[in-house]
């Protein structure tokens, strides 16, 4: 059944390759744009990328078209300002190197070595890839169906995959959160959260039942479900022995939720904000930029005047680092 899925994906590219045979590569060919969060990056790389895909699923032989799409994936590897090797370039790189007759594309291959940082790091030429799609189990077709960009096909798969889960433990409900955040289904992920906090709790192991709590309060956190938020950092800090974690990032983090939510939550935010204080005062010279700025916002809404240091302190960390 999952791999009817995948055929009708890759159907649903032809038409790339059509317009690419007839030599329209408008659709697939570098096209360089620019905004605030991506930088430089190619609009057209989600298209090229699933033209690859159905060059190597359907053993389309055309050098001509491999080539043309392996300059155009050097180009975005050059100048992407997020760097990375990615699948294009990989698949593309196996398909080329069909037609590698006396070296003949040795030339493109070392370019795509020194394309970038993370390619200088970790591209090899001789890459290893399938070209059966019935190689591929449920798990790598719902990573090709969220690697390109088709949210439809993935929930189509991971509906598929739950429904076949014979034992719902941590491994499984992990994957089933990783899935919902990459299919943009984020917000159903309360109940598997849910579930792998009370897996660690029937455990007893600490840090796994802070570690767990936290991602259930960010949660609610994000979703602006303050009352659920309240009631799992109350848990969280009844249930687990903080001081185990007192001198890592993760308590830093669970600092960082609760200046959010008493920021959100006026009704509860001096209880909140007294439980909290004296760690934000303790860490005053040594936080993170989000801390800061989060911390500062919860003073203010409590009107305590610490507020004042902790700009203050923010200022002088921004300097340290060059901001």
């Amino acid at each position: 059944m999952y791999l009817d899925i995948l055929e009708e994906l890759l159907e649903n590219q032809a038409q790339l390759y059509k317009n690419a045979y007839k030599g329209d590569f408008s659709q697939v060919c570098y096209l360089e744009a620019k905004d605030k969060e991506h930088g430089t990056y190619d609009k057209n790389y989600t298209n090229r990328l699933r033209l690859s895909y159905f060059l190597l699923y359907k053993h389309i032989n055309n050098e001509d078209i491999v080539k043309r799409l392996f300059e155009e994936e050097l180009k975005d590897r050059e100048t992407n300002s997020f760097q990375g090797i990615g699948s294009a370039l990989e698949i593309l790189t196996f398909l080329l190197m069909k037609y590698n007759r006396e070296g003949t594309y040795d030339s493109l291959f070392e370019r795509a070595k020194t394309a970038n940082f993370d390619c200088a790091c970790g591209y090899t030429p001789n890459v290893e890839i399938s070209s059966e799609l019935e190689d591929c189990d449920i798990y790598d077709g719902i990573s090709i169906a969220i690697d390109m960009g088709c949210m439809e096909s993935a929930r189509k798969l991971v509906k598929l995959w739950k429904e076949d889960v014979a034992c719902w433990d941590k491994r499984n409900y992990e994957r089933l959160i990783y899935f919902n955040k990459d299919i943009k289904r984020e917000e159903e992920n309360e109940e598997p959260l849910k579930a792998l906090a009370e897996i660690a709790r029937a455990k007893g192991k600490n840090s796994d039942i802070i570690s767990t709590l936290r991602s259930l309060l960010h949660y609610y956190i994000q979703f602006d479900k303050k009352e659920q938020a309240y009631d799992c950092f109350q848990q969280l800090i009844r249930e687990g022995d903080l001081t185990e974690i007192y001198h890592i990032r993760l308590f830093e983090y669970i600092l960082e939720d609760c200046m959010e939510l008493i920021c959100e939550y006026k009704e509860k935010a001096e209880e909140l904000w007294k439980w909290a204080r004296p760690f934000i005062i303790e860490r005053a010279g040594n936080m993170f930029g989000n801390l800061y700025k989060k911390s500062i916002l919860a003073a203010e809404t409590v009107n305590d005047d610490f507020s004042g240091e902790l700009n203050y302190q923010y200022q002088e960390w921004k300097k340290r680092v060059g901001i």
